[in-house]
């Protein structure tokens, strides 16, 4: 339902600083409901001091990271619908704000697994929003690597979902996804205003260090006229959380009294009113019988790992490797 006359509000990206919930391999269940309290915190701390509406979370923003056995990360992954959820619902319903964190998500249709999926709870309906991360190489289950099951259980609207919620249609992606500019198209093209993400870079955006992740988060606002909101962990020489408007240009500030929160003023109408002008629309000049078009023979395969998740890195960098020759095969019949 989008609001008649929508009127600005204020998004908060907080650098949190969690405790790694992960101790000699196991989790420990004391760090992780303090990073639970912290946040619900935080989030309270935010509709009060800011006025804030949306506030965003890191990645890893409630467990911390550590590179400890898959076995570990699902016995710290979660429900949906369990209690640490419904605690950040809670705040969200006290601070009438919607808010975005990043947890490992246990699905009970997919046992043995994880997803790191980012949530995006409101203060009214509470859950409104689940997006699992796809892209990027790592040992977590991707939607991809059970593609036919999973859209057996939640269907195909659950790659890149977009919620209509009162402040706006809501999207989201997480960390190193925004590398790639399929993803935050496909949630402007199912309608997204504001893309959230939770990102844990430090000290560089890009794990590779390539200097073009630096003007990403910017080039994909612009290329698809929306706000983005990128909640970084408040590491030492860690990039900084930051704001885009629809325009690509960076309007998020810094307050004097927490400089490890990024603000900004998110306003809607100003988006609609861009989105209208002539020669300003990058969505409704897109020219689909021109355009080339992902062959799926060609690129990452479907169902790849639907019983189990894959074991080794290297075993994700040989389907990268064999998707890659495919092309070039292509191209040079």
């Amino acid at each position: 339902m989008e609001p008649a006359d929508p009127q600005p509000y204020v998004a908060a990206a907080v650098a949190m600083v969690p405790r790694c919930i992960f101790r000699g391999g196991t989790v420990d269940d004391e760090a992780f409901d303090s990073n639970i309290v912290q946040c619900a915190a935080e989030v309270v701390r935010m509709a009060e001091l800011h006025g804030a509406r949306l506030i965003v979370f890191p990645q890893f923003g409630l467990t911390g990271h550590a590179m400890v056995p898959a076995e570990a990360w699902c016995e710290a992954a979660v429900e949906i619908d369990s209690r640490p959820i419904d605690r950040i619902a809670q705040a969200a319903h006290r601070s009438r704000a919607f808010i975005a964190v990043q947890v490992p998500e246990r699905h009970a249709a997919f046992p043995g697994r994880y997803f790191l999926s980012c949530i995006i709870i409101g203060p009214d309906d509470g859950l409104v929003l689940v997006h699992r991360k796809s892209y990027s190489l790592s040992l977590r289950t991707s939607p991809t690597d059970v593609h036919d099951r999973f859209v057996e259980i939640l269907g195909q609207d659950a790659f890149h979902p977009v919620a209509d919620t009162a402040i706006g249609r809501l999207g989201a992606t997480i960390g190193g996804e925004l590398h790639w500019p399929e993803v935050c198209r496909s949630l402007a093209l199912k309608g997204a205003e504001v893309i959230v993400n939770p990102v844990a870079a430090a000290p560089h955006l890009d794990y590779l260090q390539r200097a073009g992740a630096e003007h990403v988060r910017s080039v994909r606002a612009f290329e698809n006229m929306t706000y983005l909101v990128t909640a970084n962990i408040g590491a030492p020489e860690a990039p900084r959380s930051a704001v885009h408007d629809f325009k690509g240009g960076e309007v998020s500030r810094n307050s004097a009294t927490d400089p490890a929160v990024a603000l900004a003023t998110i306003d809607l109408a100003a988006l609609r009113a861009w989105r209208e002008q002539a020669s300003a629309n990058f969505l409704a000049q897109i020219q689909p019988r021109t355009d080339v078009r992902p062959d799926p023979a060609l690129h990452w395969p479907a169902n790849r790992w639907p019983d189990q998740a894959p074991a080794r890195f290297e075993d994700l960098a040989a389907v990268e490797a064999a998707a890659w020759r495919r092309l070039q095969d292509c191209w040079s019949r």
